[in-house]
């Protein structure tokens, strides 16, 4: 009973795989109103045209779908399917609104396979006789059409009328749909929405896979885990969860686990127990470092291990105990002195408070007071609570005034100046250029001091300088009319500025030597200058000796020498190589002429025969003779027949042609025809046409 279930079920199932989408028809009315048949007779039979037919048709019809053709064959296999219909009614149907057993509206056509787009549909409306086979006798109308339908367009109407007024009329509609979970223009892709062990996903408008939140995938069966999940060590059955591996642990999965009881241990790995430091054991539980971990020794005691959790104090000469907590300082041990009283401290520590005039642990030592007279050097002394102070003369300083004071401590003097010790006192030697009792005044060196030309005398240390208005300088040999002594023209462009020249002024400046020309001319009178100042050059003045140093004049007239030397090598060596290359030329033409004139005998006349000479050696060799002697002077092509006609026919062309120019005058370079394996001597008065191929 199970076994036809399942396969039941199973073909239930079927349809469903094959089917990727279907083509629907839909027919909406159909009007025979003469009730007639397409061949004109009526649907009972009768043939008579003029009177009305008294019995209505039966009809039905039969939808044919098939793949596209150009010229549509009624005949041929509906290959996309072929649906008959029962009778639905008379001449007239109004067929949405039929109820008929066995007919749904519309007409479905299933198809498996990536809709092409394009089809050619047959509807014919038949008269049903209760006969089994279709005949043309009773055929009332056939519609034919080829047509594109896009995978889920809307319906596509169509009308079809037959005939006049009054005959037959077909009213239709057809689209294309894909089936459940089919999408792509042709339904060709499958998409099915899932959420099970083989994937968790929904499906896009075009077909494809939606992940659900959570899952990743080709098919979004593999979950994501917690954001951080090693994906080493964990892994996880669902989403954001992390399900870790043995020997891990940790909310991501990425802390080793460690041994079972391990105590003071760390791991790298699972399983591992890695002592810290100070511990030891297999389970890092035995102290191997006591006083670093617990520091028990107290006031200052050093701690030494001895191993397995023990260990011992060294204590400070005032302490003894385990841990160094006992004070020695105990008043029957050590008694106070100078009637000192041993009283305990805050931390029960026991301590001496000394009289009036005594100090130190057990009061051994005596206070001084001003009574003592502690100050020396002539220091005052002032009595205090706690003691005493000393106000020390100058020169002297310290607790009791026993250190010299050195005034030159604190720098007294300024501006580099050096710094003496005189007397009580001290003494600032200055610098040039500074004056008073701590150099801190500067000597004006300007004072009397005027500069030429409208210059501003600036104060230096130890010196002055000229700060020289636009135009003069005392770096600058240049010639200024009279009339620019007292305004400077604009610099035009291309002139090299240097502006707000500082000089000292200290001597007046002479012309430079050679130049008698420029001495005629009004020279300022200005002083002589340290380096480092700023002028103005104005024009192009300035004189090519004070422009360029002698270093660059000395390469500038090198490089002048040696351009010209240069090129006269290069035209020699040109000129040398063309004289070469032509006595060259003229040695190879001499030796051709002298192979030329060795070549012209008869013993170098090419015989190729083709069979034994029955003429005389003497006709032939006459013949060969006369043809070399013509070739001395200039002979027309046409000669060349002529000349040919007196050798024995059985002598190849090619050895009379060689025969007639062998005293040429030619390059003597040989040269083979094409397609053959003649070689023919060029010649310049007879071209070498009739060779022969031997």
């Amino acid at each position: 009973m199970r076994a036809p279930a399942v396969l039941i079920a199973l073909l239930g199932f079927l349809p469903q795989v094959l089917t990727s989408g279907s083509f629907e028809l839909r027919i909406k009315s159909f009007t025979n109103s003469l009730g007639r048949l397409s061949s004109g007779q009526c649907c009972d039979g009768s043939s008579n045209s003029d009177a009305p037919c008294l019995a209505p048709c039966r009809t039905k019809f039969r939808v044919c779908l098939k793949i596209y053709q150009a010229n549509i064959d009624t005949t041929s296999p509906c290959t996309f399917g072929d649906i008959t219909t029962p009778v639905l009614g008379g001449n007239s149907l109004d067929v949405p609104n039929l109820h008929v057993e066995g007919f749904s509206n519309p007409i479905v056509f299933p198809f498996d396979f990536t809709w092409p787009g394009t089809f050619s549909l047959i509807v014919e409306a038949w008269h049903d006789t209760n006969e089994t086979s279709r005949s043309d006798d009773t055929l009332i109308a056939r519609m034919t059409k080829q047509s594109i339908a896009d995978v889920g367009g809307p319906w596509i109407e169509e009308e079809q009328r037959w005939g006049g007024p009054g005959a037959a009329h077909l009213r239709l509609s057809y689209r294309v749909t894909c089936a459940a979970h089919y999408y792509g223009s042709g339904c060709e892709v499958l998409c099915r929405p899932r959420d099970d062990a083989f994937g968790h996903y929904t499906c896009s408008s075009s077909g494809e896979i939606v992940c659900k939140a959570g899952w990743t995938g080709d098919y979004c069966s593999k979950p994501r885990c917690l954001p951080g999940c090693d994906a080493e060590h964990g892994h996880c059955l669902k989403p954001d969860e992390c399900i870790c591996h043995s020997g891990w642990v940790g909310e991501l999965c990425d802390q080793c686990e460690r041994h079972p009881g391990c105590v003071h241990g760390t791991c790298s790995r699972p399983w591992d127990c890695i002592c810290e430091e100070g511990w030891g054991g297999l389970f890092c539980n035995q102290d191997l470092n006591y006083c670093t971990n617990h520091r028990p020794c107290r006031n200052g005691g050093t701690c030494h291990n001895t191993g397995q959790g023990s260990y011992t104090c060294m204590c400070p000469a005032e302490y003894t105990g385990p841990d160094c907590e006992k004070s020695l300082h105990s008043c029957d041990v050590r008694p106070c002195r100078n009637g000192g009283a041993c009283v305990p401290d805050e931390s029960g520590e026991l301590s001496c408070a000394c009289p009036q005039g005594y100090e130190g642990a057990r009061c051994e030592t005596r206070r001084l007071t001003c009574f003592d007279q502690p100050c020396r050097n002539g220091g005052i002394c002032e009595p205090r609570p706690t003691g005493y102070i000393c106000v020390c003369p100058v020169g002297y300083a310290g607790t009791d005034c026993a250190l010299e004071a050195d005034p030159c401590a604190a720098n007294p003097c300024r501006n580099g100046a050096t710094c003496m010790r005189a007397g009580d006192g001290f003494k600032c030697t200055c610098k040039a250029g500074f004056r008073g009792n701590r150099c801190e005044i500067d000597i004006d060196d300007c004072a009397g001091i005027t500069c030429e030309h409208g210059g501003t005398c600036v104060d230096l240390v130890n010196g002055q300088r000229c700060h020289c208005a636009p135009g003069v300088g005392p770096a600058l040999p240049a010639k200024i009319a009279a009339s620019t002594l007292t305004s400077v023209p604009r610099p035009r462009a291309g002139t090299a500025e240097r502006v707000g020249t500082e000089s000292t002024a200290t001597t007046a400046r002479v012309p430079p030597a050679g130049a008698a020309s420029r001495a005629r001319s009004p020279w300022p009178s200005w002083r002589q200058s340290k380096p480092g100042g700023h002028l103005r050059r104005v024009g192009d003045e300035v004189t090519e000796e004070e422009s360029l140093s002698g270093q660059q004049v000395a390469w500038i007239a090198s490089v002048t020498a040696v351009v010209p030397l240069v090129a006269l090598a290069a035209t020699l060596a040109i000129v040398c190589v063309r004289r070469r290359r032509k006595r060259q030329a003229l040695a190879a033409d001499a030796e051709a002429r002298a192979q030329n004139a060795a070549n012209a005998g008869g013993g170098h006349v090419i015989r190729n025969t083709w069979g034994k000479c029955d003429a005389p050696v003497a006709e032939c060799q006459n013949a060969h003779n006369a043809a070399a002697e013509e070739c001395k002077r200039k002979t027309l092509n046409t000669e060349s027949a002529r000349l040919l006609a007196a050798l024995d026919p059985r002598l190849s062309r090619l050895s009379a042609d060689s025969a007639y120019c062998a005293n040429s005058d030619t390059s003597l370079v040989k040269r083979a025809l094409e397609g053959g394996g003649v070689y023919v001597l060029d010649d310049h008065c007879l071209p070498p046409t009739y060779a022969t191929q031997v």
